[in-house]
Protein backbone atom coordinates (compact mmCIF):
# COMPACT_ATOMS: atom_id res chain seq x y z
CA UNK A 1 0.00 0.00 0.00
CA UNK A 2 1.32 2.97 -1.04
CA UNK A 3 2.47 5.72 1.75
CA UNK A 4 3.00 9.54 1.27
CA UNK A 5 5.35 11.52 3.63
CA UNK A 6 6.46 14.96 4.04
CA UNK A 7 10.11 14.17 4.54
CA UNK A 8 12.51 11.28 3.89
CA UNK A 9 11.85 9.05 7.29
CA UNK A 10 14.89 7.77 8.81
CA UNK A 11 14.39 3.84 8.29
CA UNK A 12 14.70 5.15 4.49
CA UNK A 13 17.83 6.67 4.58
CA UNK A 14 20.06 3.37 4.80
CA UNK A 15 18.02 1.88 2.41
CA UNK A 16 18.52 4.40 -0.34
CA UNK A 17 21.91 4.54 0.01
CA UNK A 18 22.32 1.39 -0.17
CA UNK A 19 20.83 0.87 -3.89
CA UNK A 20 23.68 0.52 -6.78
CA UNK A 21 20.90 2.92 -9.03
CA UNK A 22 18.03 5.04 -9.40
CA UNK A 23 16.09 6.48 -11.92
CA UNK A 24 15.67 10.79 -12.33
CA UNK A 25 12.36 11.95 -14.57
CA UNK A 26 12.02 15.57 -16.05
CA UNK A 27 9.84 17.23 -18.33
CA UNK A 28 9.85 20.58 -20.00
CA UNK A 29 6.87 22.94 -19.69
CA UNK A 30 5.73 22.74 -22.90
CA UNK A 31 3.10 20.36 -23.86
CA UNK A 32 4.76 19.54 -26.81
CA UNK A 33 7.86 18.79 -25.37
CA UNK A 34 10.03 15.72 -24.31
CA UNK A 35 9.36 13.69 -21.53
CA UNK A 36 12.99 12.81 -19.94
CA UNK A 37 13.82 9.48 -17.82
CA UNK A 38 17.52 8.65 -17.03
CA UNK A 39 19.34 6.07 -15.30
CA UNK A 40 22.13 6.84 -12.73
CA UNK A 41 24.46 4.70 -11.27
CA UNK A 42 27.84 4.49 -10.01
CA UNK A 43 29.28 3.81 -6.77
CA UNK A 44 27.91 6.02 -3.97
CA UNK A 45 26.76 8.57 -6.24
CA UNK A 46 23.24 9.89 -4.59
CA UNK A 47 23.71 11.56 -1.36
CA UNK A 48 21.71 12.76 1.54
CA UNK A 49 22.24 16.41 3.14
CA UNK A 50 18.92 16.53 5.07
CA UNK A 51 15.57 14.50 5.28
CA UNK A 52 14.57 17.24 2.59
CA UNK A 53 17.69 17.57 0.74
CA UNK A 54 19.40 15.35 -1.34
CA UNK A 55 22.10 15.95 -4.23
CA UNK A 56 23.75 13.38 -7.07
CA UNK A 57 26.96 13.80 -8.85
CA UNK A 58 25.98 14.13 -12.54
CA UNK A 59 28.67 12.35 -15.12
CA UNK A 60 28.55 13.90 -18.92
CA UNK A 61 26.39 12.22 -20.93
CA UNK A 62 25.02 12.59 -25.18
CA UNK A 63 22.17 14.62 -23.96
CA UNK A 64 21.60 17.20 -21.33
CA UNK A 65 17.47 17.03 -20.69
CA UNK A 66 17.75 16.89 -17.13
CA UNK A 67 20.24 20.07 -16.74
CA UNK A 68 17.40 21.82 -19.63
CA UNK A 69 13.97 21.19 -17.81
CA UNK A 70 15.79 22.01 -13.91
CA UNK A 71 16.99 25.62 -15.58
CA UNK A 72 13.15 26.07 -17.20
CA UNK A 73 11.12 24.80 -14.06
CA UNK A 74 12.91 22.54 -11.75
CA UNK A 75 10.23 20.00 -11.29
CA UNK A 76 12.42 16.01 -10.73
CA UNK A 77 11.41 12.78 -9.66
CA UNK A 78 13.88 10.45 -8.25
CA UNK A 79 12.91 6.80 -8.40
CA UNK A 80 14.31 3.61 -6.58
CA UNK A 81 13.57 0.22 -6.53
CA UNK A 82 14.74 -2.92 -4.71
CA UNK A 83 16.13 -5.37 -6.58
CA UNK A 84 17.22 -7.90 -4.31
CA UNK A 85 15.48 -8.39 -0.44
CA UNK A 86 12.35 -7.16 0.45
CA UNK A 87 10.11 -5.59 -2.45
CA UNK A 88 10.30 -1.87 -2.45
CA UNK A 89 9.87 1.20 -4.57
CA UNK A 90 10.94 4.66 -3.38
CA UNK A 91 9.85 8.77 -4.71
CA UNK A 92 11.32 11.49 -4.53
CA UNK A 93 9.57 14.59 -5.36
CA UNK A 94 11.29 18.09 -5.55
CA UNK A 95 12.49 21.21 -7.40
CA UNK A 96 16.21 20.69 -8.40
CA UNK A 97 19.27 23.00 -8.92
CA UNK A 98 22.37 22.95 -10.99
CA UNK A 99 25.54 23.52 -9.97
CA UNK A 100 28.01 23.20 -13.02
CA UNK A 101 31.46 22.60 -13.12
CA UNK A 102 33.08 25.44 -12.68
CA UNK A 103 31.62 27.38 -10.15
CA UNK A 104 31.69 27.81 -6.50
CA UNK A 105 28.96 25.33 -5.41
CA UNK A 106 30.35 22.53 -7.25
CA UNK A 107 33.14 22.28 -5.76
CA UNK A 108 31.72 22.39 -2.82
CA UNK A 109 29.48 19.50 -3.49
CA UNK A 110 31.77 18.08 -5.33
CA UNK A 111 35.89 19.09 -4.26
CA UNK A 112 38.54 16.94 -6.44
CA UNK A 113 38.62 14.07 -3.88
CA UNK A 114 35.47 13.05 -4.89
CA UNK A 115 35.02 13.94 -8.51
CA UNK A 116 34.91 11.50 -11.85
CA UNK A 117 35.77 11.45 -15.08
CA UNK A 118 33.32 13.45 -16.60
CA UNK A 119 31.55 14.66 -13.89
CA UNK A 120 29.48 18.22 -15.04
CA UNK A 121 27.53 18.70 -12.16
CA UNK A 122 25.79 18.38 -8.50
CA UNK A 123 22.57 18.35 -8.92
CA UNK A 124 20.95 19.75 -5.47
CA UNK A 125 17.44 18.29 -4.66
CA UNK A 126 15.27 20.04 -2.21
CA UNK A 127 12.32 16.97 -1.59
CA UNK A 128 8.86 18.15 -0.73
CA UNK A 129 7.39 14.85 -0.79
CA UNK A 130 8.29 11.04 -0.20
CA UNK A 131 6.27 8.15 -1.45
CA UNK A 132 7.00 4.03 -0.95
CA UNK A 133 4.47 1.43 -2.44
CA UNK A 134 4.91 -2.14 -2.87
CA UNK A 135 7.19 -2.75 -5.75
CA UNK A 136 6.00 -6.36 -6.16
CA UNK A 137 5.87 -6.17 -9.78
CA UNK A 138 9.68 -5.45 -9.81
CA UNK A 139 11.97 -8.42 -10.88
CA UNK A 140 14.98 -9.25 -8.89
CA UNK A 141 18.01 -9.12 -10.35
CA UNK A 142 21.84 -10.00 -9.27
CA UNK A 143 24.25 -7.08 -8.91
CA UNK A 144 27.10 -7.81 -10.80
CA UNK A 145 29.34 -4.28 -10.40
CA UNK A 146 29.07 -1.03 -12.02
CA UNK A 147 30.12 -0.36 -15.88
CA UNK A 148 33.26 1.12 -16.55
CA UNK A 149 32.84 1.95 -20.10
CA UNK A 150 31.49 5.52 -19.42
CA UNK A 151 34.48 6.74 -17.01
CA UNK A 152 37.15 5.12 -18.98
CA UNK A 153 35.48 7.72 -21.86
CA UNK A 154 35.51 10.93 -20.53
CA UNK A 155 39.02 10.17 -18.63
CA UNK A 156 40.73 10.23 -21.95
CA UNK A 157 38.77 13.05 -23.11
CA UNK A 158 39.87 15.17 -19.80
CA UNK A 159 43.45 13.89 -20.70
CA UNK A 160 43.15 15.44 -23.73
CA UNK A 161 42.58 18.94 -22.08
CA UNK A 162 45.04 18.56 -19.92
CA UNK A 163 47.58 18.25 -22.49
CA UNK A 164 46.97 22.33 -23.38
CA UNK A 165 45.08 23.56 -20.59
CA UNK A 166 45.01 26.62 -22.65
CA UNK A 167 43.03 25.00 -25.75
CA UNK A 168 39.92 23.20 -26.36
CA UNK A 169 41.32 19.92 -27.50
CA UNK A 170 38.96 18.66 -30.48
CA UNK A 171 38.85 15.31 -28.30
CA UNK A 172 38.68 17.23 -25.27
CA UNK A 173 35.65 17.03 -22.62
CA UNK A 174 34.90 20.82 -23.04
CA UNK A 175 34.58 20.22 -27.00
CA UNK A 176 32.35 17.60 -26.03
CA UNK A 177 30.51 19.89 -23.63
CA UNK A 178 30.08 22.28 -26.50
CA UNK A 179 29.08 19.78 -29.58
CA UNK A 180 26.17 18.20 -27.24
CA UNK A 181 25.74 19.65 -24.02
CA UNK A 182 24.40 23.00 -24.55
CA UNK A 183 21.10 22.51 -25.77
CA UNK A 184 18.17 19.82 -25.08
CA UNK A 185 16.81 18.53 -28.15
CA UNK A 186 13.73 20.95 -27.40
CA UNK A 187 16.19 23.41 -28.22
CA UNK A 188 16.08 24.77 -24.22
CA UNK A 189 19.45 25.97 -22.74
CA UNK A 190 21.78 23.19 -21.61
CA UNK A 191 25.18 24.27 -19.99
CA UNK A 192 26.36 27.56 -19.35
CA UNK A 193 29.07 27.70 -17.16
CA UNK A 194 31.31 24.37 -17.36
CA UNK A 195 32.35 25.06 -21.19
CA UNK A 196 33.63 28.33 -19.92
CA UNK A 197 35.15 28.12 -16.81
CA UNK A 198 38.55 27.58 -18.35
CA UNK A 199 39.23 24.87 -15.44
CA UNK A 200 40.96 21.73 -16.40
CA UNK A 201 38.77 18.71 -15.44
CA UNK A 202 40.65 16.27 -13.33
CA UNK A 203 40.15 13.85 -10.54
CA UNK A 204 41.63 11.30 -8.02
CA UNK A 205 43.08 7.88 -9.62
CA UNK A 206 40.22 6.19 -7.21
CA UNK A 207 37.67 7.98 -8.83
CA UNK A 208 38.54 6.49 -11.88
CA UNK A 209 36.87 3.20 -10.83
CA UNK A 210 32.93 3.10 -11.26
CA UNK A 211 33.10 0.60 -7.93
CA UNK A 212 34.89 2.90 -5.82
CA UNK A 213 32.19 4.57 -3.73
CA UNK A 214 32.34 8.49 -3.64
CA UNK A 215 32.82 8.69 -0.06
CA UNK A 216 36.45 6.31 -0.09
CA UNK A 217 37.80 10.02 0.70
CA UNK A 218 35.33 10.63 3.66
CA UNK A 219 36.99 11.83 6.94
CA UNK A 220 37.42 9.40 9.33
CA UNK A 221 35.01 9.56 13.18
CA UNK A 222 38.25 10.99 14.84
CA UNK A 223 38.35 13.78 11.99
CA UNK A 224 35.30 14.41 12.10
CA UNK A 225 35.27 15.20 15.72
CA UNK A 226 38.13 17.35 15.83
CA UNK A 227 36.97 19.43 12.94
CA UNK A 228 36.46 22.86 12.94
CA UNK A 229 32.78 24.29 13.18
CA UNK A 230 30.64 27.29 11.31
CA UNK A 231 28.69 29.22 13.65
CA UNK A 232 26.70 31.90 13.30
CA UNK A 233 23.15 32.05 11.81
CA UNK A 234 23.56 30.70 8.23
CA UNK A 235 21.08 29.11 6.02
CA UNK A 236 21.39 25.39 6.76
CA UNK A 237 23.08 24.40 3.74
CA UNK A 238 26.54 23.79 5.73
CA UNK A 239 29.18 21.03 3.76
CA UNK A 240 31.52 19.04 5.47
CA UNK A 241 34.77 19.15 3.51
CA UNK A 242 38.48 18.06 4.26
CA UNK A 243 41.22 20.85 4.26
CA UNK A 244 44.94 19.90 3.36
CA UNK A 245 45.53 18.33 6.36
CA UNK A 246 42.96 16.28 6.99
CA UNK A 247 40.61 17.93 9.52
CA UNK A 248 37.29 18.26 9.25
CA UNK A 249 35.97 21.62 8.43
CA UNK A 250 32.51 22.55 8.35
CA UNK A 251 32.00 25.08 5.27
CA UNK A 252 28.64 27.01 5.16
CA UNK A 253 26.63 28.44 1.91
CA UNK A 254 26.46 32.28 2.29
CA UNK A 255 27.25 33.23 5.84
CA UNK A 256 26.03 30.58 8.01
CA UNK A 257 26.05 28.27 10.21
CA UNK A 258 25.69 24.25 9.15
CA UNK A 259 22.17 24.10 11.33
CA UNK A 260 20.68 20.60 10.02
CA UNK A 261 21.13 20.26 6.77
CA UNK A 262 24.91 19.67 7.03
CA UNK A 263 26.24 17.31 5.00
CA UNK A 264 29.69 14.67 4.90
CA UNK A 265 30.00 11.47 3.67
CA UNK A 266 29.89 8.62 6.00
CA UNK A 267 29.56 5.11 5.96
CA UNK A 268 26.30 5.47 4.53
CA UNK A 269 27.10 8.46 2.54
CA UNK A 270 25.49 11.73 5.02
CA UNK A 271 26.19 12.78 8.19
CA UNK A 272 23.79 16.10 10.13
CA UNK A 273 24.91 18.07 12.19
CA UNK A 274 22.71 19.76 14.33
CA UNK A 275 20.91 23.43 15.57
CA UNK A 276 24.53 24.35 17.03
CA UNK A 277 26.82 23.93 13.73
CA UNK A 278 28.54 20.80 15.83
CA UNK A 279 28.67 17.64 13.79
CA UNK A 280 26.61 15.26 15.63
CA UNK A 281 28.50 11.92 15.09
CA UNK A 282 26.99 8.55 13.92
CA UNK A 283 29.18 5.55 15.04
CA UNK A 284 29.21 3.22 12.85
CA UNK A 285 31.55 0.83 13.44
CA UNK A 286 33.06 -1.90 10.82
CA UNK A 287 32.04 -5.72 12.10
CA UNK A 288 36.18 -6.29 12.20
CA UNK A 289 36.51 -3.55 14.98
CA UNK A 290 33.06 -4.57 16.88
CA UNK A 291 34.95 -8.05 17.17
CA UNK A 292 37.98 -6.85 18.35
CA UNK A 293 36.15 -4.57 21.01
CA UNK A 294 34.16 -7.95 21.97
CA UNK A 295 37.41 -10.22 22.52
CA UNK A 296 39.09 -7.08 24.68
CA UNK A 297 36.05 -6.65 26.76
CA UNK A 298 35.73 -10.77 27.29
CA UNK A 299 39.63 -10.46 28.57
CA UNK A 300 39.35 -7.98 30.55
CA UNK A 301 36.63 -9.46 32.47
CA UNK A 302 38.83 -12.84 32.14
CA UNK A 303 41.42 -11.13 34.04
CA UNK A 304 39.25 -9.73 36.58
CA UNK A 305 37.63 -12.69 37.59
CA UNK A 306 40.99 -14.67 38.12
CA UNK A 307 42.01 -11.28 39.85
CA UNK A 308 38.85 -11.93 42.49
CA UNK A 309 39.22 -15.60 42.88
CA UNK A 310 42.65 -14.95 44.04
CA UNK A 311 41.55 -12.62 46.29
CA UNK A 312 38.98 -14.82 47.63
CA UNK A 313 41.40 -17.91 48.43
CA UNK A 314 44.16 -15.47 50.02
CA UNK A 315 41.01 -14.32 52.81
Amino acid sequence: MVKFYDHIPPDLIKWLLKQEMFCVATAPLSPDGHVNLSPKGLKGSFHIISPNRVWYQDITGSGVETISHLRENGRITLMFNAFEGAPRICRLWGIGTVHEFGTPEYETFIPPEIRRPGSRAAIVIDVHKVSTSCGYSVPYYEFKGHRQALLAYYDKRERKDREDPNLHADKGLRAYWIDENLQSIDGLPGLAVAHKSGLTPDCRDEMRDANTPEDVNALSEEQRGSGKTANGHGNGNGVVKANGNGNGVVKANGNGVANGHGKTANGHGSLPANGSGVLALVKHAPPRQRVQDFLLAFALGLAAAAIYVQVMSVL
